[in-house]
Order: C-alpha cells, then sequence, then structure tokens
C-alpha cells in the first residue's frame, strides 16, 4: 500500500471557522449535491459542535496533513445502521488546493478502512449528481458499482437533477484490497481508462 500524505481526525470546535470558509465559497460547493446557502459564523460552530457530541448514525472527520497537522477538508460516514450493516457516504469537501485527486483517494482509503474494518459495514453507498462525472469515475475506480439513477432528485442551482445511486460491498471491498486496486498506481490508471469511456 503507498504511503499515505493525510490522517483522519474528529471535528474539533475550531475547526467550524475553516469549514465556513469552504461551506460560503460557490465554486467549492459546486461539487455537493446541495443547494448553496449563506451560512453564518454562529450557526457553523453550532453545526460542528453538533457533529462533534453525536456519532451514533454520522461520524464527521477532518482531514489533515501529516507533515503540518493543517486541515485540508472533511469527509463524512452517514446513516450508520449497525443491524443491517448499512452506510452511506456523506461526501468529502477539499480545499482547492488539493482537489488535485491524490488527498481524495487517499482519503477514500482511510474511511473505507474505517467503514469495513471498524464499523463491519457490509453495503457503503455513495451518491453524486448525475453530472459530476469526477465523483462517478473516483467511485467506479474505486470498486463501487451503479445501482440507478434517481430522476430529478435534487434541486440546485435553478433546476432539478438527477442522482446516481452507487454502492461497494464488504466481499468486493476485500477482494480490491487483496489484489492491490486500491494503489494510486492502479487508481490513476483506472481513472484514465474511465475518462477515456465517458468522452465517447
Amino acid at each position: 500500500m503507498d504511503k499515505l500524505s493525510i490522517y483522519l481526525r474528529p471535528f474539533r470546535e475550531d475547526d467550524y471557522k475553516q469549514i465556513n470558509i469552504w461551506r460560503n465559497d460557490r465554486e467549492i460547493q459546486k461539487l455537493v449535491s446541495t443547494s448553496f446557502k449563506y451560512v453564518s459564523e454562529a450557526i457553523e460552530r453550532e453545526w460542528v459542535k453538533s457533529k462533534m457530541m453525536d456519532n451514533r448514525k454520522d461520524i464527521y472527520l477532518s482531514i489533515c496533513l501529516k507533515e503540518n497537522d493543517i486541515m485540508i477538508g472533511y469527509i463524512s460516514i452517514n446513516d450508520i445502521d449497525l443491524l443491517n450493516r448499512t452506510a452511506k457516504g456523506g461526501g468529502i469537501v477539499l480545499d482547492k488546493k488539493y482537489q488535485d485527486g491524490i488527498a481524495r483517494h487517499e482519503a477514500g482509503i482511510l474511511v473505507r478502512k474505517i467503514v469495513f474494518d471498524d464499523l463491519n459495514i457490509n453495503r457503503y453507498e455513495g451518491k453524486c449528481l448525475s453530472e459530476h462525472m469526477t465523483s462517478r469515475i473516483v467511485m467506479e475506480a474505486t470498486g463501487y458499482q451503479l445501482e440507478g439513477i434517481v430522476r430529478q432528485s435534487v434541486y440546485k442551482d435553478g433546476i432539478y437533477h438527477d442522482q446516481c445511486i452507487y454502492s461497494l460491498l464488504r466481499e468486493d471491498y476485500y477482494r480490491w484490497l487483496q489484489e492491490d486496486r486500491y494503489s494510486l498506481k492502479s487508481f490513476a490508471k483506472k481513472v484514465r481508462f474511465l475518462k477515456k469511456q465517458y468522452e465517447k
């Protein structure tokens, strides 16, 4: 396995300041599946505190650089159901400087380890807007399978958008892990292949 340059940690209360900057950045928010709206620092602070105090169904984690501990984004695991052993990926938010794909790839490696090794999840679901080709390619390049498309399920930027539903099963995750298909080299090769397929 490749040496990772990032690590994940639980939210800290002062994370709200950086998260609020990302939340109010229209360019960054274009990459998420929710409508844009300005959020005050006061609201953001309470939101972060609420995520810190309850991790039974949702786990929010800061993405930090190992070299200097700077927070460069955050990621979440949502709707954790330990009876049915299912959970959903809440998406990932990254600072503009770290959107080249490497940080996202590394964060995915760490989150999948938590999901399958620590939480014992069997089915991990991911969603993205159908036109978000980067998200679709990243999920497909890491073993997720497209299950279907939910039509006009998200209202954003004045129009309704379709959402793609993906899932990664426990058995597929461990098979990919055993075959070393989560290495950066393998991931990059798969991404290049999928980009060509989608460009046809």
